[in-house]
């Protein structure tokens, strides 16, 4: 129900207020009213009383209102005593600007003598007019006011509760009214008038009132919607379009009435100021919106420019909103809403030409608001009937035009998300190739190609494994090796052969596996295997039982089941084999030397009739002279009784020597010559490896110098310990040589084995990180014989990966081997090291690697190790060219 009020209010002084807007079926839209008087029709010259007929429900007053502009500031009795001759005819739509003055309005009413005669209310459907005051008079009751409110006084002033000014009229059958309103305003003076019936008039305030909050819920949720989008992705322009609808609610509500009423009716100032600021943000809002979404930034720099100065302006005028005279803001705003409007739209419209996706919704929802409005404007000067576009036009339009921005938004995000999900999926895919390629390569480091069984790096790992697992059962390493193979090969020939050699290794695997005292290498989904493939035609795996003789008995069985002839291409073939066998009872066994016994075992086995023969320490003809030797190297290092070999490393593009290899030598003046990996070994487990180090860095050193004498500056390569990245002070050391044999750091190339880096990765790390800052090269040797990965190689800051020689030396025969070897120069190019090739026995093999990319390469086809003297005369007489400091190969 309508619920009036008492016009006895005191009016509050009054306020400067904001920029107005015609409200919903009433007036087309705020700032349009220039536009509506250059089209507006003259009015008939006077005016006729309006008849109140009770069979209307409402009666719009369009020819009955006439008016005087007030520059006397008259008192309503000389406004009722004025002649005729000082009213003038309003027009259709009373819209007479921006006018201060005082503004006077009379409307005659007649009512019919009737018996029940209904209950009328004039509506004012314009809610921005700051002083409205209304008089009615008679011949029986003369001149009373009967309201005094408007929008600078308080909400509860008004007669009835209502967003617009709603007046009751208390209007008797048969009698003759008239009607006269005082209207003073700083805004657009507009005066739509209509006269209702009570009944009437709630049910269409009602479904007004409906339709208005609908529209407000609409945008409510969709800011929300894009506020939350904005606070998940941290994209500006759904920031831009919850401010922008958020500012098109505040003004839309506040032109309506709708924010007075309900969020602040006790202060007219909030209502003033709300108005004045939201006109110009809506603006900002949206010129940055458009700037943002349309991303002129990046793409269109022409248009950014004029929306750079567009966006100046407006925030220019939204701070004058503040500051300036209220008509003097409001006209600002005015002002900037065509060139607004016309930039937005050709900007959207010139990108839609230009193909973009973006611009086609931004245009689209431009162009309807537009036209909606259009279509209000049309209706207001009688070129277009009236209907629900023309009363609701400006809601619909821009409830139109902020779904449409929030559709685009969607679609952009949509675009977006897509292609985000395209490149993690490409980036993903290539992740996975790469990985791939990296598992592909360390499966074929760690497996043999022909049977696909582990290979020796990959038993030795699972058998120090196995070692250091704490059991009281006894371990045993068997080692079987095919015999008179090589007449296999050349009777079948070399392909039948490695499918023969493909079966046996199959069955042996079958075999083992079925055994209780087994144990297992590598478990897979596909295939589980014990049996390694160590090199050639040996195999190797593990039993671990209760005791020896347990052990042997199984061994003994197995070779029984090894020793069935095998059926291959119609034919049934017996192998021969033999089997070395050596048991770890200590817990200082490690791999590598169970196998060394194995091998040992193995060559017993061979000359004996015996097909399974175990290790016994008398076997080994290293233990005799064990003690001797690690007395004797310590004296050989200290007397210089140790000789070094160098090797040449040549550069393939240049054809230049780059480098030496540094290979120690010792001939023991009773035992003769002694291998490196005979007493290196023993130099680590003693603590002389050390001082033997220091010793072939020293000598390589003065290597360096007798190279400068013949004017080549090739680097030197040292191979180092693992103990060596143990010792705290080795980097230091490592500098005084270099400064007290007066040689750059870059020329010396320390060599390390992925194992040994390995051992212990945080220190290693440091020590090398440390050598690297003191500009000393470093490189890995061997690789893809050790444990490591290329994730850990890349955290170590090597030069150079040095391909181990075993997959090298067949790579020309060997399309697994070349494979390998392709695959690792190509990665290690990828990860930025230089690779050297060792093992390069023929000009095959060269060629190979030249194709390759391969940097550097080293073997026998280049030169065998050399001592000092006769390497200089080799250098003086190779065809290959030397390096020097006018002519240096690139390292």
């Amino acid at each position: 129900m309508i619920r009036c009020r008492g016009n006895n209010r005191n009016s509050r002084p009054r306020r400067l207020m904001p920029a107005d807007r015609p409200p919903r079926q009433r007036a087309a839209g705020f700032g349009l009213w220039a536009l509506w008087l250059m089209l507006l029709c003259l009015a008939p010259a006077w005016a006729s009383a309006a008849t109140l007929d009770p069979a209307l429900d409402s009666l719009p007053l369009h020819d009955q209102v006439q008016y005087l502009a007030d520059t006397d500031n008259l008192t309503p009795g000389d406004v009722q005593a004025l002649p005729e001759s000082r009213w003038t005819q309003a027009p259709d739509d009373i819209s007479f600007g921006y006018d201060a003055r005082i503004h006077w309005f009379r409307i005659k009413l007649n009512l019919p003598a009737v018996e029940e005669a209904p209950s009328w209310l004039l509506e004012i459907a314009y809610p921005m007019l700051d002083y409205v005051d209304v008089y009615l008079a008679n011949q029986q009751s003369g001149l009373t006011q009967i309201a005094s409110t408007g929008d600078l006084r308080p909400f509860n002033a008004r007669p009835v509760e209502h967003r617009d000014f709603i007046i009751p009229l208390n209007l008797n059958p048969g009698e003759s009214y008239t009607l006269y309103l005082r209207v003073q305003t700083s805004g657009s003076l507009q005066l739509p008038l209509t006269l209702w019936q009570e009944k009437p008039f709630q049910a269409y305030s009602h479904t007004d009132l409906a339709l208005e909050s609908a529209f407000y819920g609409i945008l409510l949720v969709m800011a929300i919607f894009n506020l939350f989008l904005f606070l998940s992705l941290k994209e500006r322009a759904y920031l831009y379009y919850v401010l922008l609808v958020t500012s098109t609610l505040t003004v839309m509500m506040g032109l309506n009435g709708f924010a007075y009423q309900y969020l602040y009716p006790h202060s007219p100032a909030w209502n003033e100021y709300v108005i004045l600021l939201a006109v110009p943000l809506c603006q900002l809002m949206l010129s940055l919106f458009a700037r943002s979404y349309l991303e002129l930034g990046a793409r269109h720099p022409r248009w950014n420019r004029i929306f750079n100065v567009l966006i100046g302006a407006l925030s220019l005028a939204t701070v004058a909103a503040v500051f300036l005279p209220y008509a003097i803001s409001t006209r600002i705003s005015i002002a900037l809403i065509l060139p607004f409007a016309v930039i937005n739209l050709l900007a959207s419209f010139h990108l839609w030409q230009q193909g973009e996706k973006s611009a086609r919704i931004f245009s689209v929802a431009w162009a309807s608001l537009l036209a909606l409005l259009l279509v209000t404007v049309l209706n207001k000067v009688g070129l277009a009937p009236t209907t629900i576009l023309s009363d609701y036009g400006i809601l619909i339009g821009t409830t139109i035009q902020a779904l449409l921005f929030s559709f685009a938004l969607t679609d952009r995000f949509n675009r977006q998300r897509m292609e985000s999900m395209r490149e993690r999926q490409a980036a993903l895919e290539a992740m996975h190739h790469q990985r791939k390629a990296e598992t592909a390569l360390l499966h074929a480091s760690s497996h043999n190609e022909l049977t696909g069984m582990p290979n020796r790096s990959l038993f030795e790992r699972q058998a120090g494994t196995v070692l250091t697992t704490g059991s009281e059962k006894v371990t045993a390493l068997f080692l079987l090796h095919l015999q008179q193979f090589d007449d296999v090969n050349k009777t079948l020939g070399h392909h039948h052969a490695d499918e023969l050699l493909a079966q046996f290794a199959s069955r042996i695997n079958t075999s083992v596996g079925a055994s209780l005292l087994a144990v297992p290498l590598e478990q897979t989904r596909g295939q589980d295997w014990y049996v390694a493939h160590i090199e050639g035609v040996s195999f190797a795996f593990i039993l671990r039982g209760e005791n020896e003789t347990l052990l042997l008995e199984e061994a003994n069985r197995l070779t029984q089941e090894f020793s069935k002839p095998l059926t291959f291409l119609d034919l049934s073939l017996e192998l021969m084999f033999a089997t070395g066998c050596s048991l770890a009872k200590l817990a200082d066994y490690d791999a590598q030397t169970l196998l060394r016994h194995a091998f040992i075992a193995l060559d017993e086995a061979r000359i004996s009739s015996n097909r399974v023969s175990l290790y016994r320490p008398e076997m080994n003809p290293y233990n005799a002279r064990r003690l001797t030797l690690m007395s004797d190297l310590s004296e050989a290092i200290q007397n210089n009784r140790l000789n070094l070999h160098f090797q040449p490393q040549i550069h393939l593009k240049t054809a230049r020597v780059a480098g030496f290899e540094a290979l120690i030598r010792w001939n023991h003046p009773e035992h003769g010559f002694v291998p490196p990996d005979e007493f290196i070994p023993m130099a680590e487990r003693t603590g002389l490896i050390k001082p033997l180090t220091r010793w072939v860095i020293q000598e390589s050193l003065g290597f360096c110098k007798a190279l400068d004498e013949r004017d080549c500056d090739a680097t030197v390569s040292v191979n180092i310990s693992a103990a060596n990245l143990r010792e705290p002070e080795f980097c230091e050391d490592v500098c005084k040589l270099l400064e007290q044999h007066q040689v750059q750091a870059q020329r010396l190339v320390l060599e390390v084995t992925e194992t040994a880096a390995m051992l212990d990765p945080t220190i290693s790390l440091s020590m090398l990180r440390a050598l690297q800052t003191a500009h000393v090269r470093l490189s890995i040797d061997d690789f893809g014989t050790g444990h490591s990965s290329l994730s850990y190689i890349r955290k170590l800051p090597v030069n150079e990966i040095k391909i181990d020689r075993s997959f090298v030396m067949e790579m020309a025969t060997n399309q697994g081997d070349a494979t390998i070897v392709r695959t690792t120069v190509n990665m290690c190019h990828d990860l930025g090291y230089v690779v050297v090739a060792e093992g390069v026995e023929n000009a095959s093999t060269e060629k190979m690697l030249t194709e390759l990319g391969c940097d550097f390469i080293q073997g026998y086809h280049i030169a065998r190790p050399m001592d000092q003297e006769s390497i200089l005369d080799w250098l003086a007489e190779t065809d290959w060219l030397p390096s020097s400091k006018n002519v240096p190969a690139q390292r």
